[in-house]
């Protein structure tokens, strides 16, 4: 079990934290494949790998394939647009839940807990950082700040 996964359909990829992998004892099983990511807010952070890990949301078993990643995030994993379009899933911001069909008749629902999305939500605010727009032609190159990269 992994608690404090997000849901979100506008993430284009499945994301797992290092440590989880760590913890669960499978970090063997991590195809390590050296890219980049670049978040909604512009960040860019480069991934330790990818890794095939089923989900079970009852009783639908799905193969994901996450992107494994070694920075500091308020949740543990996120499972985006792939996840929700393999099990059919109807997602609700306003209502916290998740919605999915289950194969043979029925819906299958997972439901949000509030409390621990206000804290995640909390813990992400204190270590997001807060970003600086500068209009290029009035920056000097010198001073602004460049990401730093390691090549591999």
């Amino acid at each position: 079990m992994v608690d404090w996964i997000q849901a979100d359909k506008g993430s284009a990829a499945n994301i797992l934290q290092l440590a989880v992998i760590q913890q669960m004892g499978l970090e063997t099983m991590i195809n390590k494949i050296v890219k980049s990511l670049t978040g909604l807010n512009g960040a860019m952070t480069v991934t330790v790998g990818t890794i095939n890990l089923d989900i079970y949301s009852p009783p639908v078993i799905s193969s994901q394939t996450f992107i494994v990643i070694n920075e500091v995030s308020p949740y543990n994993g996120i499972l985006g647009r792939p996840w929700i379009d393999k099990i059919n899933a109807v997602t609700s911001a306003t209502h916290q839940k998740i919605q999915y069909l289950i194969p043979g008749g029925g819906i299958g629902q997972i439901n949000s807990d509030q409390a621990m999305e206000r804290k995640c939500s909390a813990q992400g605010l204190k270590k997001s950082k807060q970003a600086q727009f500068i209009l290029m032609s009035q920056a000097d190159p010198n001073e602004v700040e460049q990401p730093n990269l390691a090549l591999l």
